[in-house]
């Protein structure tokens, strides 16, 4: 086929041959250099030539078809991955890479209006998703909704591209995309830009934009395109939208389920445990025990406290707290009625009594656990604090109606077995497991009506016991320092009266039936101030020195003399010095350095540094009369039970 031989009709039926195996544009360029190059006649060359404009035609429509079917096939997988994205956020990134895949762009983007109650500013759009970009100015950044072409007068906003929207040269509408674009078409470097908007039932979602950065004239075929990916997009995204709207309705609706589960199960339980309540109050339980018990189910640590303040009763750790945003949030929980939480995570729960305040109860969670009024065990805690109010009330009733003055006035005298005090004293709620003190007490005046009134409002307010015995006021008080206690006593009873008040005080005990020793006790001190000439005045048994010991029932002898020269004999043990048998020496040498010297056999400037170092240990006052008195005696206490230890003991020291 080359050559003068060459005939057009050859040629022709070549372009044809062409055009079926499809050829490239360069074998139709060298058919018609060949058919130019023969001898062939001018009509029959411009034969060959149209017949070869009319295959790269056919060709190009060959190819369109295909590219076409190509983006038909690629905007159903883009609709299959669509119904498969699941969360508006998911299905919005989806949208930006497949426009920018599709139109084999460099830029794509969603850019959406603000939803009716979605939280936020409703004035503005949002660019939510972008696909291709270099600058961190894309997700996130926020335009004017008003900036952005809308539906005006029932008219739609349709699709718009430009070659180049950087030229300047753009008409209204563009002009608008590029208001509203131009400080990402600038960031991107963008020049080429297609814009579509997403409408779905009506709604005018936002717009879609695809964008080169080069200029670049897009088809009608694309445009089409991507108007039909746009349609894809909105009802895809409204549909996630509303899944998105459905799981969030679905997860509320199953955390309400679990919450009336939770609460109906808390209910029970609450319901169960206040039964249980219910029997051992009326089995006489204790407050102590039932602290207890509450600070093991509910996992943390408990106090009970008083309308004053005072603390009641207590299990576990509880921080301390400060005091003025205590009194402040117990205030406020009494007033509305709920648990109200401290800043170290303690709750405070009002206790209250036909909706007056009795005091309040302090729950810290020890944190393996949700917190009781958060959580489970909310129902749990309120039941132990309606108890505790029972048991309170129950405590103040039997101190108003007299039960516990009589119950005092037997327990002071008791002789017999023991059995019955605890079972009464369950019944009247008092505590005598806990440490008691026992404070006898006169005041010198004849106003027994104002005395009876200021014990009854005192041992209220600290949970005690009162009775009369012999013309003087007998308190049964808890707490361990009877010495501190008989002190208070002293100082409000003569306050409220106007006049001196003597006070004994002993303790603490131990049980209902170490009551009447303990008592007997408080009476002797009390008794012992008086012959002393101590009217006036409060004391404890170990406050009158060893004349408190010979008063004292048990005779602590060991313990007397540990309290006298327990620094003497410490620093003995520990360095194996001999400073009490030096303070021995110097009692019996009057005095005398030179004397003492002489009985212990060392130097004079011996005895000198360890009399300094008795008095760094004893402090400066050791020498006045009746400190040195008691010195001698527990020296003499020493002596005497070392001389009474069986042979070959060791001695029987307060050790």
């Amino acid at each position: 086929m080359t050559g003068e031989d060459t005939r057009p009709e050859d040629d022709v039926l070549h372009v044809l041959e062409l055009l079926a195996g499809e050829a490239p544009a360069r074998e139709y360029e060298r058919l018609l250099a060949r058919a130019r190059g023969s001898t062939a006649a001018p009509h029959r060359l411009d034969r060959v030539e149209r017949a070869t404009r009319l295959a790269l035609d056919v060709g190009g429509h060959f190819d369109r078809h295909r590219r076409r079917e190509a983006e038909l096939v690629a905007l159903v997988d883009t609709a299959r991955e669509l119904t498969q994205a699941g969360r508006p956020d998911a299905t919005l990134r989806l949208i930006s890479r497949r426009a920018r895949l599709l139109l084999h762009v460099d830029f794509a983007c969603t850019v959406l209006l603000a939803e009716p109650g979605e939280p936020g500013e409703t004035d503005v759009a949002t660019l939510r998703a972008a696909d291709g970009a270099v600058s961190a100015l894309t997700v996130g950044h926020r335009i004017p909704a008003a900036a952005l072409p809308a539906d005006t007068h029932g008219e739609r906003p349709g699709p718009f591209w430009t070659a180049d929207l950087l030229s300047g040269d753009l008409d209204p509408h563009t002009a608008a995309h590029a208001a509203a674009l131009g400080e990402i078409v600038h960031a991107e470097s963008l020049h080429a830009v297609l814009g579509v908007p997403l409408r779905a039932d009506d709604r005018h979602l936002g717009h879609l934009y695809v964008a080169d950065r080069k200029v670049r004239h897009f088809t009608p075929d694309e445009v089409t395109l991507m108007c039909s990916l746009a349609d894809l997009s909105a009802v895809a995204l409204s549909t996630a939208r509303l899944l998105e709207s459905a799981r969030a309705a679905n997860a509320e609706l199953e955390r309400a389920g679990s919450r009336a589960r939770s609460g109906l199960s808390d209910a029970l339980r609450g319901r169960h445990v206040q039964d249980d309540l219910v029997r051992l109050v009326l089995d006489g339980i204790g407050l102590d025990q039932l602290i207890a018990r509450a600070a093991t189910e509910l996992g943390g640590g408990l106090s009970v406290r008083g309308q004053a303040g005072e603390r009641l009763a207590e299990h576990g750790r509880i921080p301390r707290p400060d005091g003025a945003e205590l009194e402040r949030v117990r205030l406020n929980a009494a007033a509305t009625g709920i648990a109200c939480p401290l800043t170290d995570g303690t709750w405070v729960v009002p206790l209250t009594v036909r909706r007056q305040d009795i005091g309040c109860l302090l729950f810290h969670p020890d944190g393996s656990r949700p917190h009781p009024p958060a959580g489970p065990g909310e129902q749990v805690l309120l039941s132990y604090a309606r108890t505790v109010s029972l048991l309170l009330t129950q405590q103040s009733t039997a101190a108003d109606g007299g039960l516990a003055d009589a119950f005092l006035e037997d327990l002071v005298t008791w002789e017999g077995p023991t059995d019955r005090l605890v079972v009464w004293a369950g019944r009247l709620c008092a505590e005598l497991d806990r440490p008691h003190v026992v404070v006898v007490a006169r005041a010198q005046t004849d106003a027994a009506a104002l005395v009876e009134r200021w014990a009854t409002a005192y041992v209220r307010r600290h949970r005690g016991m009162k009775t009369v015995q012999g013309g003087r006021l007998v308190l049964l008080l808890p707490g361990d320092d009877p010495a501190s206690r008989a002190e208070d006593v002293r100082a409000e009873l003569a306050a409220a009266t106007g006049a001196p008040v003597t006070a004994g005080a002993a303790g603490h005990t131990q049980g209902a039936g170490t009551v009447p020793r303990v008592y007997q006790e408080a009476v002797r001190c009390f008794e012992a101030l008086t012959a002393l000439g101590g009217s006036g005045r409060a004391a404890a048994a170990r406050d009158l020195g060893f004349i408190g010991m010979l008063l004292a029932d048990d005779q602590d002898v060991p313990g007397f003399v540990e309290r006298t020269l327990g620094p003497l004999l410490d620093h003995d043990a520990e360095r194996f010095s001999t400073l009490v048998e030096t303070l021995e020496g110097w009692f019996s040498a009057a005095g005398s350095p030179t004397r003492a010297a002489e009985i212990l056999y060392v130097h004079p400037n011996t005895v000198s540094r360890r009399m300094e170092r008795i008095t760094q240990l004893l402090g400066r006052d050791w020498q006045r009369p009746e400190q040195a008195l008691e010195l001698q005696l527990a020296l003499r206490l020493l002596r005497a039970r070392a001389s009474l230890a069986p042979a070959g003991l060791p001695s029987p020291g307060p050790r």
